[in-house]
């Protein structure tokens, strides 16, 4: 075998990966668009024969962008609530002088 056959082989597998690659491609779109469709198709159906189902989702959704497509405004921010028997113990100076950097932490017992 020459070199010239190399290249050429080389060359062809080359050609043949990159078809293989394109071909592969169009397959997982093709899926990804059948999958689309049915998901549609299922939604569109659970809004026209299930609609308190399809209300009960509207109201679970979180992202702003889904809310929106369903006609809702926006989700409050969850605020955490602190009831009022919580009780935090914080330490301040008495002053605002520093502590001197021998002082270290004692116990008032």
């Amino acid at each position: 075998m020459t070199s010239r056959s190399i290249e050429s082989i080389d060359l062809k597998m080359q050609q043949l990966k990159n078809e293989r690659s394109q071909l592969l491609a169009r397959k997982c779109d093709k899926e990804r668009k059948r999958s689309t469709r049915q998901a549609i198709i299922i939604g569109k159906w659970i809004m026209t024969k299930q609609t308190v189902l399809a209300a009960a989702i509207a109201q679970e959704l979180e992202r702003d962008q889904d809310r929106a497509a369903f006609g809702l405004p926006p989700k409050a921010e969850k605020v955490p609530k602190i009831s009022s028997n919580t009780q935090v113990d914080i330490l301040l100076p008495l002053d605002d002088r520093p502590a001197p950097p021998s002082a270290g932490i004692q116990n008032a017992e």
